[in-house]
């Protein structure tokens, strides 16, 4: 397979690089900060949205392009419409939160998309990934590339720069405490970076064309759910009890969903049933993630 990744070298493509690069001819587009060289793969440094460096890269054919970074409209049309060689399937990162809030309903992929416009920088992001999907399926029909879309949930593992799991580890390690929120009312679901990784091989490899993919655990999360699997890790960790006003006064923090009107209900089973894609349990991922973690800062502590 010759694979051209744009991104690659940040979490989740960097986890994708170094599981496949062995496998695949690969090439990464990417800005640069992160090198992956070492790892076999032809990487070119520039930035997505310059029209003209598209233009000036080898005419190369490629089976397929993943896209790990593309976040407004237009990202797609530029690579499409710029791009000097063949592109036989086009892979696109979405993610869960396309979907319609708060329907009580678990979502699976024929779920309406969302439709109102929220402020900030997160209601920006599904925008922009709405706009996209729709964008891609427009340019795949004019053009006659095979798509695919996929939609993670919230991706835990190694390398995850986002302060989610990784500010509970850093507890778990230095010795603090692990706090349970006594009135926090709401579940999430999270999905192994691997698990992302796996979903991509087999889409790519499988030919998997003009479809979409949740790929998210069904599993049912809480965060004395994660503390119990970070006091296995650490056995001398302590979890106290502490009232949400008590949390936030002592800055504890709160990467993950709280309030039951927060709580959303994701379905992954398509791609498992489809194409066989399994799901790593929280206590494996988590595990395996303290343990990528835990050099880090346990290095931190004793400077």
């Amino acid at each position: 397979m010759k694979v051209l990744v744009i991104g690659g070298s940040y979490f989740l493509g960097r986890v994708l690089t170094m599981s496949l690069s062995k496998q695949w001819d690969m090439t990464l587009v990417n800005r640069g900060h992160y090198s992956m060289k070492d790892y076999g793969v032809l990487e070119y440094i520039l930035d997505r949205h310059d029209l003209d460096a598209w233009q000036k890269l080898p005419k190369e054919d490629y089976d397929a392009v993943i896209d790990l970074c593309a976040y407004q409209k237009g990202d797609i049309q530029t690579v499409i419409q710029s791009f000097p060689g063949q592109i036989r399937h086009y892979i696109l990162i979405s993610t869960v939160d396309v979907y319609q809030r708060q329907t009580g309903l678990d979502k699976d992929e024929q779920h309406p998309l969302e439709t109102r416009q929220f402020e900030g920088e997160t209601g920006a992001y599904i925008l922009g990934k709405i706009q996209l999907e729709q964008e891609l399926q427009s340019l795949s029909k004019e053009h006659h590339i095979p798509y695919t879309i996929l939609r993670p949930g919230n991706i835990y593992g190694p390398f995850n720069y986002a302060p989610r799991e990784s500010v509970l580890i850093e507890r778990a390690v230095k010795g603090w405490p692990l706090f349970s929120i006594k009135d926090a009312q709401c579940t999430f679901q999270l999905v192994y970076v691997k698990d992302v990784v796996s979903a991509i091989e087999k889409v790519v490899e499988k030919k998997a064309y003009n479809t979409i993919y949740n790929v998210i655990n069904d599993e049912q999360v809480t965060y004395s759910i994660m503390n119990e699997i970070l006091k296995t890790c650490q056995p001398d960790v302590s979890i106290e009890e502490h009232s949400l006003v008590e949390a936030i006064e002592q800055q504890y923090p709160l990467p993950y969903p709280i309030f039951q009107e927060e709580m959303e209900s994701y379905n992954g089973q398509k791609i498992v049933q489809e194409l066989g894609l399994s799901y790593t349990p929280l206590n494996v991922g988590l595990s395996k993630t303290y343990q990528a973690f835990y050099p880090v800062f346990s290095q931190n502590e004793k400077r």
